[in-house]
């Protein structure tokens, strides 16, 4: 009889565990993201409870990151709890917003990848694994921006990616490329430099160490 106990309670614990993450369809569109110029970007999905006869209880959702994303990326849970329902009904979906990835500032170009996974199951308390999605931060090099004015040119570049240095050059045929001392300013996730042009001709690029 003990056995017999023991088997039927192992079956009982694990069986709805399959069951219940066969049943939620979790599809972010799309995985991928731009975090030029953002401190956090936001991902949507759609998520489905394709179970005909049980609701699904969503408790929480967490984040993972791999490699060099975990120096640089951290979860917002917060949007999760804020726009995903707690409960979604048999056959019930829902399609916008799951959550949040802060981007440190000083985030430096680059692919960064991770897993979401939401966890949930049939109460409130549960904590099984329904469904996870791979997702990934992009942060290609900046590019140069040029706004003239009558006396002063403002030279811009998106910021993250951080790290970049403005550079000038008067002569595309050299090699002695200084970096600009002019005071940077940030505003809307963009770093801007003011400049008066000397005459001649001069040229920009960005730097990144």
């Amino acid at each position: 009889m003990r056995a017999k106990f023991l088997m039927l309670l192992v079956c009982g614990a694990w069986l709805p565990a399959i069951a219940v993450r066969a049943n939620l369809g979790f599809v972010l569109a799309p995985a991928a993201q731009s975090g030029v110029g953002s401190n956090e970007v936001f991902f949507a999905a759609t998520l489905i409870n394709a179970n005909q006869t049980t609701n699904l209880y969503l408790n929480d959702l967490r984040l993972s990151f791999t490699g060099a994303a975990t120096n640089y990326l951290a979860a917002d849970t917060n949007v999760f709890f804020a726009n995903v329902p707690g409960v979604m009904l048999t056959n019930g979906t829902y399609a916008d917003v799951v959550y949040g990835v802060v981007i440190n500032p000083s985030t430096p170009p680059g692919n960064y990848s991770g897993t979401a996974t939401v966890m949930g199951g049939a109460n409130i308390f549960a904590t099984n694994v329904l469904a996870s999605q791979s997702f990934q931060v992009l942060l290609p090099p900046a590019t140069l921006r040029l706004a003239a004015g009558r006396t002063n040119c403002v030279i811009s570049w998106p910021s993250p990616p951080a790290g970049f240095v403005l550079q000038q050059c008067y002569d595309l045929t050299k090699t002695n490329w200084a970096t600009v001392t002019n005071v940077t300013m940030v505003s809307n996730g963009w770093q801007k430099v003011t400049i008066s042009p000397a005459s001649g001709n001069w040229f920009y690029r960005l730097a990144y160490p």
